[in-house]
């Protein structure tokens, strides 16, 4: 195994990202791989199978001239692609085909989807077909990895994937056999790693590397001095979605409030649960204190964690099963100096040490949160005091270096 990877024995290896949509503005932990991975040496065509929404942020904007994106599908390419794959490829495109459609699935439904990622694959392997690179990389082991499965046996390249949070908790499709056919497995927490590990047999295990998210610790400069907030300011970042808890931080801010605190709380984020989330606001009396303030670019959220005192994520599991990993958030926070209130809920605990670099509650405990929301509105000094061990604790284990040279070796060994 080599210790580091020179420039010299990346230049001539070239990596394809495979990506449902792409870039996205909750996919930043995978801007940053590909831009070091580049920065290495490392040529990355990453392709993506559908264009994100707008707004991107300037840099993503940047990164999205170069993704390849296989829809909306050439109708004339398509056709080629299938007389391609059913002309020269015919044996390898039935065969592939027919192995994953025998394999279990949930309902009708989901066997049609795979048909259709099936030729998704296909089509990707067409268009790469003279430029294939020498290994493949799906991030998310969902409709990315099914495609990267059918490039990988039409291209005779090997594939990766990185399983996140969602893709692995949510009704998962085809997961045994996305893991069999990989190189390797990489995951974002030993959570995930021992989840997976327990739910696939023959040697699988062997193939699961947990591999955190890095930061660019650079592009996260703490204020020398926080500004004098008065009153002091709570923010949350992530998706309006069950699983980031702010159901309960709302519950929560009501609860300090009702004990005589005096606080402002930002939710920045977009999604289904807004208008919930509004409601619930309103039902609370809490308009004067929190603020949704929507989705924003990067560079808007470091803005955001300058400006903030305390930074509340308070995950839980959705009634659907879905769960955060580690959220990247908590690590930006971290790495910014600001203290961090959490759950003791699927990876956090792996960065969060309960008392030492941030404070940890039970989910769902909304009388527990408040409480060690007060404890840190309280104590300044102490606030102070986590945050700068947060960072030191990003620095130690979470630099997107080291672990995106970790990943960079599992793809060249």
């Amino acid at each position: 195994m080599r210790a580091e990877l020179g420039k010299s024995s990346t230049r001539n290896f070239k990596l394809t990202y495979l990506i449902g949509t792409y870039p996205l503005l909750t996919t930043t932990f995978i801007d940053r791989e590909i831009r070091l991975l580049r920065q290495r040496g490392v040529p990355v065509q990453v392709v993506s199978i559908r264009r994100p929404k707008r707004p991107l942020s300037p840099e993503q904007e940047t990164l999205a001239k170069d993704v390849l994106y296989l829809l909306p599908v050439s109708p004339v390419k398509l056709v080629a692609a299938f007389l391609w794959a059913g002309v020269l490829r015919s044996f390898t495109t039935w065969r592939i085909l027919f192995y994953l459609l025998t394999r279990p699935h949930p309902d009708f439904k989901a066997r049609l989807k795979t048909i259709l990622h099936v030729g998704t694959g296909v089509y990707a392997a067409f268009l790469l077909r003279r430029q294939p690179g020498h290994h493949l990389h799906a991030h998310f082991v969902d409709r990315a990895a099914t495609a990267a499965i059918v490039m990988s046996r039409l291209l005779n390249r090997p594939y990766s994937v990185t399983a996140h949070a969602n893709d692995i908790y949510v009704d998962p499709v085809l997961l045994p056999e996305k893991m069999a056919e990989a190189k390797f497995v990489a995951t974002c927490t030993r959570y995930n790693e021992t989840h997976l590990a327990s739910l696939n047999g023959n040697g699988v295990g062997k193939k699961l590397h947990c591999i955190y998210h890095g930061l660019d610790i650079d592009q996260y400069q703490p204020p020398e001095q926080r500004r004098a907030f008065k009153p002091p300011l709570l923010l949350a970042v992530g998706q309006l979605k069950e699983k980031k808890g702010f159901a309960h931080l709302l519950r929560a801010c009501r609860l300090l409030k009702d004990q005589g605190y005096d606080f402002q709380c930002r939710i920045v984020g977009e999604g289904p649960d807004r208008q919930a989330l509004t409601r619930q606001i309103q039902q609370l009396g809490l308009g004067e204190t929190v603020e949704l303030c929507g989705a924003l670019p990067h560079q808007d959220v470091i803005n955001k964690y300058k400006e903030a005192d305390i930074f509340v994520l308070p995950c839980v599991t959705g009634q659907d099963g879905d769960r955060d990993g580690i959220p990247n958030v908590i690590l930006e926070a971290m790495a910014m100096e600001l203290p961090v209130v959490s759950t003791r809920h699927s990876g956090i605990p792996e960065v969060v040490a309960d008392g030492v670099n941030g404070l940890l509650v039970p989910p769902a405990d909304d009388t527990a949160l408040a409480q060690a929301l007060a404890k840190l509105l309280e104590d300044g000094n102490g606030r102070r005091q986590l945050g700068q061990r947060g960072r030191q604790t990003v620095i130690e284990s979470f630099s997107v270096e080291k672990n995106v040279e970790r990943l960079l070796t599992q793809f060249m060994d």
